[in-house]
């Protein structure tokens, strides 16, 4: 059956014309282009389908996590472009978002943002991790760059592994630029796929990048959508960071700060590494160009601890809110109360004391001479009687005897007045200034400091507040003041000598007189002799615990924990005690504030007894003559 078979096909063969088979050719070649037609354009409308997809991906995300008004950096190479252009006509479309522009594969300058601002909204279309290396390194050098920004990255290729595609990204741009803010988008199949990265996950894991997580996925069903509504760009630092290492540089080691940040720090599970040994004896200055150095080098993570708010160490190094301020003011010596006998002897002037003093003599003169060659007692017949008699009247005491003539009684009754006014008014002055002598004048501004000859000086460091200035008070502090190093010392020449002026900080001032509690010798100028620095945290450029410590000082700002470390700092000596009104509701009369009253008393019985031995004595040698 197989051999006639066969024999039949070969005849058929042969009975097929030219034109047949040329036909059946041209069938089955039209059959193919139009099934390899089908395929491309099966393939166009799915990479189509895939792009508008990416697209809204892309925008649904700039729209729900992107600031609006503020720049978006849009970075892509050549082979990107048509994505990243559809990208950037959408969002033109919205006209919400200024945007920056960049489609070369050489970077050179950054373009110029709106007043200057920094950016902080990247969307960086790639193929692969390693394209993104240069592009990076470059777009960091410009001023308005800002690693601590939200970045986007696209990959425009379908990946088949796209977690590992994800991670080898992450890593790149952490080991590149330290960025945390980062959603990688992967797509593959109907899917994209969205990653991101935590650290400080577990002791193992701190801040090196070995996982990525799945954070949201957008399935190309449709219009498409997001399976979950969950933030894209997370707060990433976590309450317990598992005992990982913080490098850190404090210039005041085991003071109250460094103790507060440690203490707080300890409840995060965070380890604090020192990365400089700072001696104790070192100068202010060096301390803090020491701390600052160490975050702008990099060989810290975070430099604090009495760290002013400068503007040129702002160019090397990133600062956090600040979270104390300091006040800088001059101090002198406090007013002195008055001697209770000087503020005595001035509640006449001289001239009243001296017609006082004639006033008696006058009616001693006069009362002797009324009272000579008639018939007068003879208390006023004698100068000396005389004498004795209306100096009883003046300190208010009995006489021995009144006088009988008219006329010396009407002297005698004008004295007594005269006596009486002027002790009722010294009487009243004399109880006041008892109880309180006054004070002398206090020195309240830089010109009272000059002008009264005291010395005063200051450490050279706060040479640079006054140096730029223009006032006249200023250049003259800069020609007269002395050195002055450390400022204990300053204080202590105001406490030895009460005549000494000197700059310095506030705290400093009132730590020492706590701990030697005492607060009366020393007192500051008015507030418009001030000035006051800001104190942060120091860390290396585009540090990502930037948000991370703003956040600790917002939280211990509010809570009231820096404010009461201040407070403790200030009030350690247990012994000193609060603040008080000087001038109360009532006030203690006691025998101190009586001195004076017995020194007048023992100076006139010290008197009398003078001139009782002088009696003695003279009567004693006329009575031999």
């Amino acid at each position: 059956m197989e051999k006639p078979v066969r024999e039949n096909a070969k005849q058929n063969r042969k009975w097929i014309k030219p034109e047949t088979y040329i036909c059946s050719m041209r069938a089955v070649l039209l059959v193919s282009v139009i099934a390899i037609l089908e395929a491309h354009l099966t393939e166009d409308v799915i990479h189509l389908s895939e792009e508008r997809h990416l697209v809204s991906c892309v925008v649904t995300i700039v729209r729900q996590h992107y600031e609006l008004g503020r720049t978006i950096l849009i970075s892509s190479l050549v082979g990107d472009d048509d994505l990243a252009n559809t990208v950037i006509q959408t969002m033109h479309g919205f006209e919400l978002w200024p945007l920056s522009v960049l489609q070369q594969s050489n970077i050179t300058v950054l373009p110029p943002t709106i007043n200057d601002e920094k950016i902080r909204s990247y969307i960086l279309f790639t193929r692969t991790a390693e394209d993104l290396v240069l592009r990076v390194e470059e777009l960091s050098d410009a001023e308005s760059w800002d690693s601590r920004g939200r970045f986007l990255v696209v990959v425009t290729a379908e990946v088949l592994m796209p977690e590992q595609m994800a991670l080898s990204i992450v890593q790149v741009l952490w080991d590149a630029a330290r960025i945390l803010n980062l959603v990688v988008l992967v797509h593959n199949g109907t899917v994209i796929y969205l990653y991101t990265w935590f650290p400080y996950t577990s002791h193992e894991d701190c801040d090196d990048v070995k996982d990525v997580v799945l954070i949201n996925r957008w399935v190309m069903e449709e219009e498409g959508g997001f399976v979950r509504d969950v933030a894209l760009f997370p707060y990433k630092f976590p309450s317990n960071f598992h005992g990982c290492p913080f490098k850190m540089s404090a210039g005041f080691r085991d003071q109250a700060e460094d103790l507060f940040v440690k203490e707080q720090f300890r409840r995060l599970n965070i380890t604090c590494n020192y990365v400089s040994e700072i001696p104790l004896n070192a100068s202010i200055r060096y301390k803090v160009e020491t701390s600052i150095t160490d975050a702008a080098m990099g060989n810290s993570d975070m430099s604090f601890a009495g760290l002013p708010l400068l503007e040129e160490a702002a160019r090397f190094a990133d600062y956090s809110f600040p979270y104390y301020v300091v006040k800088y003011n001059w101090f002198v010596p406090c007013l002195k109360p008055f001697s209770r006998l000087q503020r005595i002897s001035n509640i006449f002037s001289v001239s009243v004391w001296s017609a006082m003093v004639i006033v008696f003599l006058l009616v001693t003169v006069a009362s002797w001479w009324l009272a000579k060659g008639v018939d007068e007692v003879p208390s006023y017949t004698s100068f000396s009687s005389s004498l004795f008699n209306n100096w009883a009247v003046m300190v208010g005491v009995s006489v021995t005897e009144m006088p009988r003539k008219f006329t010396l009684k009407l002297t005698f009754l004008g004295f007594v007045w005269y006596c009486f006014a002027m002790s009722t008014v010294f009487q009243t002055f004399f109880t006041s200034f008892l109880v309180d002598p006054g004070y002398q004048k206090q020195l309240t501004t830089l010109e009272e400091i000059l002008e009264s000859g005291m010395a005063f000086g200051y450490r050279n460091d706060f040479d640079i507040h006054y140096d730029e200035s223009s006032d006249w008070r200023h250049k003259e502090l800069l020609s007269k003041r002395e050195d002055c190093s450390p400022e204990i010392m300053c204080i202590d020449r105001i406490r030895e000598t009460g005549n000494y002026a000197t700059l310095s900080e506030e705290w400093l001032v009132q730590d020492y007189t706590n701990f030697i509690n005492d607060h009366s010798f020393i007192c500051p100028l008015n507030d418009d002799d001030t000035f006051f620095i800001l104190i942060s945290f120091y860390f290396p450029k585009g540090s990502f615990l930037l948000e991370f410590i703003n956040r600790f000082i917002s939280s211990s700002t509010e809570s009231g924990m820096i404010v009461k470390m201040d407070r403790d700092r200030r009030y350690k000596n247990k012994d000193v005690p609060e603040p008080g009104n000087v001038f109360g509701e009532y006030f203690i009369f006691t025998l101190g504030h009586l001195s004076v009253a017995f020194y007048i008393l023992l100076f006139g019985h010290s008197l009398s007894l003078l001139l009782f031995i002088g009696e003695l004595l003279y009567h004693k040698k006329f009575i031999k003559l």
